[in-house]
């Protein structure tokens, strides 16, 4: 039995506010990437992240930091942060590696940066977090190679708790980046980033404002509370709820990821977006 949807959807439900994108976006080379798109916001953090993770089954529990208090420094206060003596984008790679490395002591983080073109593959996913799409296509490599697993209670069918945990290194590695070191690299780096933006052709949307698209969109999903009840559809499970089962990309992804896993991810989000200045 497959897992819920189809896991490679990239299409939102609704109009996306960058209707140019399927047009111009630039296939992806060698091997996918998607942890270091997660982390400047899934965006600057960003997913966001967000978008197909790898995950495991270690850090079951997992605790949702709170979202109504952000105390994290404007983007204004890093207005110091001293330039990077940055290499040519097609050369950066090696340069993006090394840095991102060094905001989690998670070893995911390490292992999800070998592969190539990083800053582009970031720019991509941001690209489809913005159009409320998931990235799928950016980040295969990162699929889950566990089995989607249900339960049954009383004659009802729910997602069992180890399919949710296919997704806890990704949320937990994405929540232990270092706020403020994650904002000075996105600020050291962002020369390369509007350099891997403006090749896409996207015409009168900048990247900031890209990125905040991205980031509410992340934030605007609604988590559903408790079990999630699905159902058998020929080959594949079904939500059986019909609003969740009409979700479509980054929105059903998150809904994939469990309650817990989702919750962390927008609570990092919110702080990552507080530390960068954006209004939500």
């Amino acid at each position: 039995m497959q897992d819920l949807g189809d896991p490679h959807q990239s299409r939102s439900g609704g109009p996306s506010p960058l209707p140019t994108l399927g047009r111009r976006r630039r296939s992806a080379k060698g091997p996918n990437w998607g942890l270091v798109a997660l982390l400047l916001a899934v965006v600057a953090g960003g997913i966001w992240a967000l978008t197909r993770f790898l995950g495991g089954p270690e850090d079951s529990s997992l605790a949702t930091a709170p979202t109504d208090t952000l105390t994290a420094p404007p983007e204004d206060s890093l207005d110091d942060v001293p330039p990077l003596d940055l290499p040519e984008l097609g050369m950066s790679d090696a340069l993006v590696r090394r840095l991102v490395a060094g905001l989690s002591a998670r070893p995911e983080l390490a292992r999800w940066l070998v592969t190539d073109d990083l800053i582009e593959r970031f720019v991509r996913v941001i690209v489809d977090l913005a159009g409320s799409s998931t990235p799928a296509a950016n980040v295969r490599m990162m699929t889950p190679t566990e089995p989607f697993r249900v339960q049954e209670s009383n004659g009802r069918l729910t997602i069992a708790p180890e399919s949710y945990a296919r997704y806890n290194a990704i949320a937990a590695t994405f929540a232990s980046l270092d706020t403020r070191g994650t904002v000075r690299l996105y600020r050291q780096l962002l020369p390369l980033i509007e350099e891997a933006y403006a090749e896409l052709g996207i015409p009168n949307v900048t990247f900031r404002e890209t990125l905040t698209m991205a980031i509410r969109n992340i934030l605007s999903v609604e988590i559903p509370e408790g079990s999630v009840q699905v159902v058998e559809d020929e080959a594949v499970y079904i939500y059986a709820d019909p609003a969740l089962e009409a979700r479509r990309g980054l929105a059903k992804q998150l809904l994939r990821m469990g309650p817990d896993n989702a919750r962390l991810i927008q609570s990092k989000t919110r702080e990552l977006a507080a530390a960068l200045g954006i209004e939500l």
